[in-house]
C-alpha cells in the first residue's frame, strides 16, 4: 500500500465519527413539508374559488382588447405628467425624510441592547408594529378626509407607514453588530451617547443607507398609488384617465413611471456599491 492510499485510509478513518451528523437531503420531514404545503394551497384555491382554466381561457381576449386601447400611447399632455411625476417623487422624498428622522429614536430604543429598560423596548417595539400594520392607504384616506386633497396627506400617510419599517430595520441591525468595541467602551467609562456615536453608528452606516434608499424607491411607487385616494401626484392623473377610459393616456403615465423607477432603481445600487 502506498503512502498515498495510507493518507487517504487514515482520513476517512478520522471523518467517519462524523457521517452520523449528516443529514438526508430528502427526508420525511421534507415530505410532509411538501404534501402540507400543496393542502394547504389546494384549500386556499378551493375557499377562494378560483379557476385558472376559465381564467386564461376567457379573460385573455380581455386583457387583449384593454392593450389594444392602450396603444399608441398618448403623450400628447407630456409636461403636465413630468410634473406630475415630479411632484410624486417629492412626496416619496419627503415622506422618506420624515420617516427616517421619526424611525431614528424609536429604533435605537426597540433595540434589545440600547433600551433603557424593558418597559421602554415594549413600548417603542409596539409603535413600529402598530404603524408598520396600517396600510398607507388607510393612513392617506384618513388624512384626505381630515386635511384635504394634495400632497400633504400622501407625505404624512408615506412617512407615519415607513417609520415602522425602519424603525425595525435599525432596530435588527444594531441588535446584530460586534459587542466587542461596545463592552471596551463600556469598560472605560463611556456614556451611552459615546457608545452609540462610536460603536454602534459605523457599524450599521452601510446597512443604514441601504434601507434609506430601499425605502426611498418603495415610497416612489407607493406615492403612484396614493394619487388614487386623493393624495397629490401622477397617481391622480393615473386615476382620472382610467375614469375617463383614456387608455392611451394610462400607457403612457405607465411608461412614464417605469422610467423613473428604473433610473432611480440605477441610482440606488450605484449608491450602494460605492457605500458598501
Amino acid at each position: 500500500m502506498t503512502s498515498k492510499n495510507i493518507l487517504k485510509l487514515e482520513i476517512n478513518n478520522k471523518t467517519k465519527h462524523l457521517e452520523k451528523h449528516l443529514r438526508p437531503q430528502w427526508s420525511w420531514k421534507t415530505f410532509i413539508f411538501i404534501f402540507s404545503l400543496i393542502s394547504v394551497l389546494t384549500f386556499i384555491i378551493i375557499d377562494l374559488e378560483i379557476n385558472f382554466i376559465v381564467l386564461f381561457s376567457d379573460s385573455s381576449k380581455y386583457f387583449g382588447d384593454i392593450f389594444n386601447r392602450m396603444l399608441p400611447p398618448d403623450f400628447s399632455n407630456f409636461k403636465n405628467l413630468i410634473y406630475s411625476m415630479f411632484e410624486t417623487i417629492e412626496i416619496a422624498f419627503l415622506g422618506t425624510f420624515i420617516a427616517i428622522s421619526l424611525s431614528i429614536p424609536v429604533g435605537l430604543l426597540s433595540a434589545r441592547n440600547l433600551a433603557p429598560n424593558y418597559g421602554v423596548f415594549l413600548v417603542a417595539r409596539t409603535v413600529t408594529i402598530f404603524f408598520r400594520a396600517i396600510p398607507e392607504f388607510i393612513i392617506a384616506m384618513i388624512l384626505v378626509i381630515a386635511i384635504g386633497f394634495g400632497a400633504i396627506p400622501g407625505v404624512l400617510a408615506l412617512g407615519i407607514h415607513t417609520m415602522g419599517f425602519l424603525a425595525k430595520f435599525y432596530a435588527e441591525d444594531i441588535e446584530h453588530v460586534n459587542k466587542g468595541p461596545i463592552e471596551a467602551l463600556k469598560s472605560s467609562g463611556a456614556s451611552k451617547r459615546q457608545i452609540i456615536s462610536f460603536a454602534v453608528i459605523p457599524q450599521i452606516i452601510p446597512s443604514f443607507i441601504a434601507n434609506n434608499l430601499y425605502i426611498l424607491d418603495r415610497n416612489i411607487r407607493m406615492a403612484t398609488m396614493l394619487g388614487i385616494v386623493g393624495a397629490g401626484g401622477i397617481g391622480y392623473e393615473l386615476q382620472s384617465s382610467f375614469r375617463m377610459f383614456e387608455y392611451q393616456k394610462v400607457s403612457a403615465i405607465i411608461i412614464i413611471i417605469f422610467i423613473t423607477i428604473f433610473v432611480i432603481d440605477h441610482l440606488s445600487s450605484f449608491i450602494r456599491s460605492k457605500v458598501n
